[in-house]
């Protein structure tokens, strides 16, 4: 039997279709790549992954990193088909610097990483269109998001650290439509009424990724 096939990872693997899986506090191995190679979706809830084995996954474009700790996400380093990554609420990390180097994204979304302070430029990112942002108030501001040249959408959740000229920059920004603070969660209504009220834009729409695909196909 190969080492694939005899995978603790294996084993658990919750498939929500042939190439759509969610693994939850398990620890993937190299040999892991081979079960794992037609996967088009991946979630991994509190999952080890060794260095290479994410960017070794062919088909692999939407990616879902939840829980655990670690202090980087350079383990998405060299997916070079990622159209959709999710980093949700990973302890520890303050180093999105990989962010800058998804080149193909198209959704990105942030939550409840209280150590980053800084985002990387994400100027090369010439498909990303949309930028979900959420319990990050250590942030400085949003002004490398920003950079992408074709943003469409902002969303902000709950509290997020932004700049003095951050609302300006949005209103500012050339292919900007949307933008939206769901601010329910303790943020004071003179924080981001204000906010709201000098990007002056239509509102984004909080919805699944997967609707937003649809819509945006």
């Amino acid at each position: 039997m190969t080492a694939a096939r005899r995978s603790p990872a294996r084993a658990a693997a919750q498939w929500r279709s042939d190439d759509v899986v969610w693994l939850d506090h398990v620890r993937l191995q190299p040999a892991d790549a081979e079960w794992l190679s037609e996967v088009r979706r991946l979630t991994l809830w509190a999952v080890k992954v060794p260095p290479g084995l994410l960017a070794a996954l062919p088909r692999l474009q939407w990616l879902d990193i939840r829980g655990g700790s670690g202090v980087s996400i350079e383990v998405v380093d060299e997916c070079a088909n990622l159209t959709y990554l999710a980093v949700n609420q990973i302890r520890g990390v303050h180093d999105l610097s990989a962010l800058g180097r998804q080149s193909n994204l198209r959704l990105l979304s942030l939550y409840g990483l209280p150590q980053v302070h800084e985002l990387p430029s994400l100027a090369e990112l010439v498909h990303l269109r949309r930028v979900e942002i959420g319990s990050m108030k250590g942030l400085s501001g949003l002004g490398p998001v920003l950079e992408a040249p074709f943003l469409e959408e902002v969303l902000l959740m709950k509290a997020v650290g932004l700049s003095d000229t951050d609302p300006e920059a949005i209103a500012a920004h050339p292919s900007m439509r949307a933008f939206e603070w769901s601010a329910l969660g303790g943020v004071p209504d003179a924080t981001w009424v204000p906010v709201m009220d000098r990007v002056g834009l239509p509102s984004a729409t909080v919805m699944h990724a997967s609707d937003w695909f649809d819509r945006n196909p």
